[in-house]
C-alpha cells in the first residue's frame, strides 16, 4: 500500500466501532467541511417540508431523487477504513478504472490516490454541493477535480461507462438502483468487471433479480461481485 497518510495514520487502524470518529479526524485533516455543508441542506430542506424527515427532504430539494438529506454526515458515506478493505480485496492494478456510482464527496477518490495512484478513477453525485466540495480538495489534493462530477444516476439517458470496477451504494429508491443495475448488465455484453454493493438494498437486489452477478467476497456491510 502506497501513501504515507493512509499508512502510516493510526486513525485506518482502529477497531469498527471507531469508523465513524476516524473518518470525522481524517476529513479534518483534508480540510472537508462536510458538517457545515449538510447543516445548510438540512435548513434549505426543512424550510421546504417542515414537518418531514430524511426521507422526505432529499426528495423535496432534489426533483424527486432520495439524496438522504438530514441524516448524520457520516452515515451518507461510507467510513474511509472500509473504503480501504474493499480495494484491497479488489487487488486493484495499474492502469485499471474504478467508477463510484453515488460517489459523495468523493472519499474514495481520495483513498485511490494516496493507495493506488496508477489506478483510474471517476466518481459521480447528484448533490451539486457535494460535488462542488470534494472538487475544492482534489485540488488542494493536486487531483484533477473534473473525476468527481455531477450526474444524475436515474436519468433514462445517463448510461455508465466503461470501467473495470464499479462501486454502488443505497443511493436512492429502489427502482433506481434495480435500474442502474440493469444498465450495468448492458455493459457486461462487452466486457468483464467487478461491483462492489454497500448497503442492504442493492445487496437484496443483486442476489434476488441478478443472479448474472456472482458474490466472492462478503462482509457486514458490503459484498464484491464479479461478472
Amino acid at each position: 500500500m502506497r501513501g504515507p497518510f493512509f499508512v502510516n495514520n493510526s486513525l485506518l487502524k482502529r477497531r469498527a466501532m471507531d469508523w465513524y470518529e476516524s473518518s470525522t479526524d481524517i476529513d479534518k485533516h483534508f480540510g472537508f467541511r462536510v458538517t457545515e455543508i449538510e447543516t445548510r441542506l438540512l435548513e434549505k430542506a426543512r424550510a421546504m417540508g417542515p414537518g418531514g424527515s430524511h426521507h422526505t427532504w432529499g426528495s423535496l430539494l432534489h426533483e424527486g431523487n432520495q439524496t438522504w438529506v438530514g441524516l448524520h454526515p457520516e452515515t451518507i458515506q461510507t467510513p474511509y477504513s472500509e473504503l480501504l478493505r474493499m480495494t484491497e480485496k479488489l487487488e486493484l492494478c495499474p492502469g485499471e478504472k474504478v467508477v463510484d456510482l453515488g460517489a459523495g464527496y468523493g472519499r474514495l477518490g481520495i483513498l485511490l490516490h494516496h493507495q493506488y495512484p496508477r489506478v483510474k478513477f471517476l466518481g459521480i453525485e447528484y448533490v451539486p454541493e457535494r460535488v462542488a466540495e470534494g472538487q475544492r480538495i482534489y485540488q488542494l489534493q493536486g487531483m484533477d477535480p473534473d473525476t468527481l462530477t455531477i450526474g444524475d444516476l436515474t436519468a433514462g439517458d445517463f448510461f455508465p461507462e466503461p470501467a473495470d470496477h464499479y462501486f454502488i451504494y443505497d443511493f436512492g429508491k429502489v427502482p433506481h438502483i434495480r435500474h442502474l443495475l440493469q444498465k450495468l448488465s448492458r455493459v457486461a455484453d462487452s466486457r468483464k468487471f467487478t461491483v462492489t454493493g454497500r448497503g442492504k438494498g442493492i445487496r437484496s437486489l443483486i442476489s434476488h433479480e441478478f443472479p448474472w452477478l456472482t458474490s466472492f467476497y462478503d462482509e457486514e456491510n458490503f459484498s464484491i461481485y464479479r461478472f
